[in-house]
């Protein structure tokens, strides 16, 4: 993967960025802090998506939400992994 775009907020607040062109197919997002609750709203940004756990849990975000939960270690290994990251 080339980029993690990591997101902390509704999808709705980076309206003005446009951001379908800033992502690219092979991009990762990872979700955390309040994004978690518009989870729906990034399924069309990229097929890999992520979700930190820690942050699910607190928002009693459960059941097929389509995005890999992962915990602090494997935030740090997909960061890693990758080019480089971006947070908005």
């Amino acid at each position: 993967m080339n980029t993690v775009h990591i997101f902390s907020k509704p999808l709705s607040y980076y309206s003005a960025l446009q951001l379908d062109g800033l992502i690219a197919g092979n991009d990762a997002l990872l979700l955390i802090g309040d994004a978690c609750y518009d989870f729906a709203s990034y399924n069309h940004l990229s097929d890999k998506r992520y979700m930190l756990e820690n942050c699910a849990l607190a928002r009693a975000i459960t059941g097929n939400i389509e995005f890999n939960l992962i915990n602090d270690i494997e935030w740090v290994e997909l960061i890693d992994n990758a080019k480089k990251s971006i947070t908005w």
